[in-house]
């Protein structure tokens, strides 16, 4: 029987045949959509480990603004960043990059593409069944319904978040169908208040990081399963 996290691969290089996972900026966003956003997290893996991860949050003073985005995707080296990645409603075309456009009056990568991992995970039979059949993660307001989030794909990857951030709103088969501690929205909106505790922001940071870290290891992953080391090198060469 194949393996679905390969057939996973196979769609997801078959929709973006070019795709370098190491050549792509994971972006994400925390907020309520409309232009209203707190958070704006990044990852770009051409950075060493530690750096990968960088994140903007709103005050109640300052805006996340495109000047203030473009100087530091500029000082994290991002701007040439070939691939936008986002797990996001919208299929092809992801509501992310609606957002991120509402929010600054213009898109701030007009020469990058745009993937969708949600989208991929949606035209991939074999890790929808698999998902609906290990049934790690599903929504806590529909015990019927189990839905293809972020969270359920990681564990088809075997990536496992810690409780403190793994989302309230999803139940999980390894707590007894038990929910995840993290209320993101009403975290992010104290933070930005600058009422969270020292806990609640080290725990949003933690979120913020696994959401676009965890993007990236599963599409480097699946290049992985789907290519041989001397394919990937010479991917690489071919796109550099």
């Amino acid at each position: 029987m194949a393996d679905p996290k390969k057939l996973f691969a196979e769609t997801l290089f078959g929709l973006y045949p070019d795709f370098l996972p190491t050549q792509g900026l994971y972006l994400d966003l925390e907020g309520n959509g409309s232009g209203s956003e707190n958070i704006l997290s990044f990852y770009w893996p051409a950075l060493p480990s530690a750096g990968r991860f960088s994140w903007m949050k709103r005050s109640e003073s300052t805006s996340i603004g495109y000047a203030e985005i473009k100087t530091h995707i500029d000082s994290i080296g991002a701007s040439r960043a070939k691939w936008i990645v986002v797990y996001s409603a919208g299929q092809e075309s992801p509501d992310e990059r609606e957002r991120l456009i509402g929010l600054l009056g213009q898109d701030p990568f007009p020469g990058s593409s745009w993937i969708n991992l949600l989208h991929v995970t949606q035209q991939s039979t074999a890790i929808k069944s698999s998902i609906r059949e290990h049934r790690n993660v599903w929504y806590a307001k529909d015990q019927v319904r189990v839905r293809y989030s972020l969270e359920a794909l990681e564990w088809e990857f075997g990536i496992e978040r810690p409780v403190n951030i793994r989302s309230h709103s999803y139940s999980y088969r390894d707590l007894d169908g038990g929910c995840g501690h993290m209320e993101v929205l009403a975290t992010a909106q104290r933070s930005v208040s600058e009422s969270a505790t020292e806990e609640e922001e080290q725990s949003l940071r933690d979120y913020c990081e696994a959401d676009v870290k965890n993007m990236f290891q599963v599409a480097y992953a699946s290049e992985q399963l789907l290519f041989t080391r001397s394919e990937r090198r010479n991917r690489r060469m071919v796109r550099t």
